[in-house]
């Protein structure tokens, strides 16, 4: 081959090997331009999401609204992106389309721009399932959970959806007494006698793949009140408790007893089971549920407090004595409600007091929140 041709080869590769190495480290610039872009407004994506954490620790703005802010600033902050990133875009998707003309190697450029666009989609907003709850804002590898307190879903799954849950409930209902002359509706007031229970309790799904049966159990603390309608209290006579006038005109009169409960329901609970990452869940309290159960309680204290008037003065009446009330008690109850919210009712099968002629039997109808 004569000198001359060997010289014009030499100068053809030696054109093209500077030509594609310019074409390359265009490349290189383009994706430092755009990782430069992306690293400054997730800066500054994260200083606005810390100011927003200080305002509400100082309780300039409330939960709700820093989860709003919250909200805001990634959604803009993921749009400041994309449009400052444009131009150098479709920048290096044309010197991509300009290698593959030049018919060039194209696995690292193909490579840069995998790279270039996983940069410019790092701020990521995504809303979990309803059933899970919450936003997660991903920032690179910072992940910033609205409406939840962490952001690995599985570990607050497992934590909230476990076989045996617990939690605290609280119930007030309408209270009386029941017996076969109707003693109690002639001397109580219906809107001033009450129960009131605050409790802990239990709930252990029963079927290891079914979401159907529930045992409830637990400990709570109860207080029935009978409210007097006329000026009358009780009196303990010898081994039998009676109602008999006050002596004085009354402004009220009211008893109360006093237990420590353990109640034990057997409950059915509509809500469904669900999948998440290949794994089923058995939530609870989301849906219909109904329950029939049973309680034994022991007697803690009786109070009788009686509020009167003598002389233009306000007196009051107030005494712990032991009023033949049983020191046992236990019966049945029911409930039915939906999500968190139930109502209930419960009956004594023993009465409220021994040796009395007439037995009457406590019962409660009303209202229950929580767990």
């Amino acid at each position: 081959m004569k000198p001359l041709q060997l010289l014009c080869m030499f100068l053809i590769v030696a054109f093209e090997g500077i030509t594609a190495q310019d074409l390359k480290d265009e490349i290189a610039q383009t994706k430092r331009s755009i990782d430069s872009i992306v690293t400054a407004e997730k800066a500054q994506l994260k200083e606005r999401l810390r100011t927003i954490e200080e305002q509400l620790d100082r309780k300039e703005i409330t939960l709700a609204e820093s989860r709003q802010l919250k909200m805001r600033a990634a959604r803009e902050s993921a749009k400041t992106i994309s449009v400052k990133t444009r131009e150098q875009s479709h920048k290096l998707s044309a010197l991509v389309h300009q290698r593959i003309a030049e018919n060039r190697t194209l696995s690292d450029t193909l490579t840069y721009k995998a790279e270039v666009q996983k940069t410019i989609d790092s701020i990521v907003i995504e809303t979990r399932p309803s059933r899970i709850g919450g936003t997660e804002i991903r920032i690179g590898n910072d992940h910033i959970c609205i409406g939840r307190r962490h952001c690995k879903v599985e570990d607050y799954l497992d934590r909230d959806y476990k076989r045996t849950q617990g939690g605290l409930y609280f119930a007030l209902a309408f209270h009386n007494l029941n017996s076969s002359e109707h003693f109690s509706n002639n001397h109580f007031r219906l809107w001033g006698s009450k129960s009131v229970e605050i409790g802990y309790t239990r709930n252990t799904r029963l079927l290891k793949n079914n979401n159907l049966l529930h045992l409830n159990y637990g400990l709570s603390w109860m207080m029935d009140k009978l409210k007097m309608k006329e000026d009358e209290h009780f009196v303990k006579n010898g081994n039998i408790t009676e109602i008999v006038p006050y002596p004085k005109e009354t402004i009220k009169s009211k008893f109360k007893t006093m237990y420590l409960i353990l109640p034990i329901n057997l409950e059915f609970d509509l809500t469904d089971s669900f999948t998440y990452n290949d794994k089923t869940y058995y939530p609870t309290h989301q849906a219909f549920r109904v329950g029939v159960g049973t309680y034994v309680g022991a007697l803690l204290t009786t109070k009788q407090k009686v509020k009167y008037t003598e002389n233009g003065s306000t007196h009051k009446d107030m005494n712990r004595k032991y009023y033949n009330v049983n020191e046992w008690t236990y019966g049945v109850s029911a409930h039915i409600g939906y999500g968190n919210f139930a109502f209930y009712a419960r009956y004594s099968l023993v009465p409220l007091f021994t040796n009395n002629p007439i037995n009457e039997y406590p019962f409660s109808v009303g209202i229950r929140f929580g767990h």
